[in-house]
């Protein structure tokens, strides 16, 4: 039976010494920011406590936990008692529940990392370009669709670059014409969206970019945002990416407003 949230800290000091340096590295961090971890992925554990991935995975099942994700669920329910697992219709299907719950707490974590203002500095930076680029592949498509519905319904002209095939990337010529790019790297699949943020400075096009660990190398774009996004099966999980993608279409159809508040202040 792994510890839950209360007791993690405690069996992490109390075994802190027979812990190998890396997990002595991992058990501080853990330590330090256990109420931080459901905004937290384990790449991004792993770059702040100085090890691999593999061994944040390791050392969560050495904890008794299945991985790091049922690390987080554990953590997250502590602090938000009141979303457990619980019967739907009478007739209660707990692993349909925790899916749902886990969305709907990943939906809230983001919406609260994010803040107010959480998505200006994206919009803002690509107030009144023309079109605008959104590039990604594989796990990033869904993304990609709810970013070009929600622009084109508002007006905006739109290029969607999902692949490196000489007949898609050519669209990224527009950003040498006034276009700017977001590009979205979603787990391992980050090879058009490096691409196209390569593409980008090349051009010297103003680019954003929606990552979900800052080790990603489309997080070398002049303005990024990481969405620590609750791992499943191995692959991230799309639901903070859908959050912070509404928050952005929602600013970038408002920008006309924007920019007035902008020029008046």
């Amino acid at each position: 039976m792994p510890p839950d949230a209360n007791e993690l800290a405690e069996v992490l000091r109390r075994d802190y010494d027979r812990f190998s340096p890396a997990q002595k590295s991992l058990a501080r961090y853990l330590i330090d920011h256990l109420a931080e971890l459901p905004l937290v992925s384990a790449h991004e554990v792993a770059h702040a406590a100085h090890c691999s991935p593999a061994t944040v995975v390791r050392f969560a099942q050495a904890l008794g936990y299945a991985g790091y994700p049922e690390l987080q669920r554990t953590v997250r329910q502590a602090h938000r008692p009141g979303l457990g697992v619980r019967a739907v219709g009478g007739s209660p299907s707990r692993d349909r529940v925790q899916v749902l719950d886990s969305d709907r707490l990943a939906l809230e974590d983001a919406a609260a990392r994010l803040g107010a203002d959480g998505v200006l500095p994206l919009a803002t930076a690509l107030a009144g370009l023309q079109p605008i680029v959104i590039a990604g592949d594989a796990a990033a498509r869904p993304v990609l669709a709810l970013l070009e519905e929600r622009l084109a319904r508002a007006g905006r002209e739109v290029l969607v670059v999902d692949s490196v095939e000489p007949r898609i990337r050519m669209r990224l010529g527009a950003l040498a014409r006034g276009g700017g790019l977001i590009a979205v790297s979603v787990g391992k699949d980050t090879r058009v969206a490096e691409y196209a943020v390569s593409a980008a400075r090349a051009a010297n096009a103003p680019a954003v970019a929606l990552v979900d660990s800052s080790l990603s190398g489309a997080a070398r774009a002049p303005h990024v945002r990481v969405i620590p996004a609750e791992e499943r099966g191995g692959e991230p999980s799309l639901t903070a990416f859908v959050a912070v993608s509404q928050a952005l279409a929602q600013a970038l159809a408002a920008q006309p407003s924007l920019r007035r508040t902008l020029s008046a202040a």
